[in-house]
């Protein structure tokens, strides 16, 4: 018998890719067909699209909203994106999961990720240490244990986006390195790009406390 494959997301992981299937397959249900797809399902929805094998073709100049649509060569509904600039696409969530491997973009958007980690570790620490915390949405007091510290505006896909276009590179598989243990954490191989992006990110960030499966 095979080895179950674990999908790992930034943000979300599955220990097998039945689990993950299952996932997003909840996910589509939830909604009904032009329904656009809510913001916190679009993080976990665009970390998936990052899989894809055409994931530079299906993104495009930016991915500005999703939504559940049927398509013209399909008889059931799936998921759509429309793009920055108004054209639309669909994509299959079972392609993006069986994927061989991630895509660059992908590789880009956790290494990104991975260089913030520690900082807003830190910061979210310094937030507690000055006393009663509360969640900016619903005003109840929080701990650090049943709280997030999230990024609100811009939405940190759109900080990444912005950052890719600032420093105009070709991204290759060159730029990073995998952790042998962690294979979802993707660290920049070239150190100065990841402290170009700490300090991107310094500049536009935006985040707050949440509640935990507040959205």
């Amino acid at each position: 018998m095979g080895r179950a494959k674990p999908v790992n997301l930034p943000s979300i992981h599955f220990p097998t890719q039945t689990k993950a299937k299952d996932y997003f397959k909840n996910m589509l249900n939830r909604y009904v067909d032009s329904q656009q797809i809510k913001q916190d399902d679009h993080i976990f929805l665009y970390e998936l699209l990052l899989m894809h094998p055409d994931a530079i073709d299906k993104i495009g100049n930016g991915v500005k909203r999703f939504f559940r649509a049927k398509s013209p060569d399909h008889p059931t509904s799936c998921f759509h994106l429309e793009r920055e600039d108004g054209s639309k696409t669909d994509f299959s969530y079972i392609e993006c999961i069986s994927s061989a491997k991630p895509s660059l973009e992908q590789y880009f958007y956790r290494a990104c990720r991975q260089s913030i980690t520690e900082l807003l570790t830190v910061e979210k620490n310094s937030l507690f240490d000055q006393g009663n915390v509360r969640c900016c949405k619903t005003n109840e007091s929080v701990t650090k244990e049943n709280s997030e510290y999230r990024h609100t505006r811009p939405k940190f896909l759109e900080i990444v986006r912005d950052f890719k276009a600032e420093i105009n590179i070709p991204i290759s598989k060159d730029m990073f390195f995998e952790d042998s243990d962690l294979q979802y954490s993707t660290r920049f191989a070239d150190k100065r790009i990841e402290l170009q992006f700490i300090e991107f990110h310094k500049k536009v960030a935006n985040l707050d406390i949440f509640k935990k499966y507040e959205r």
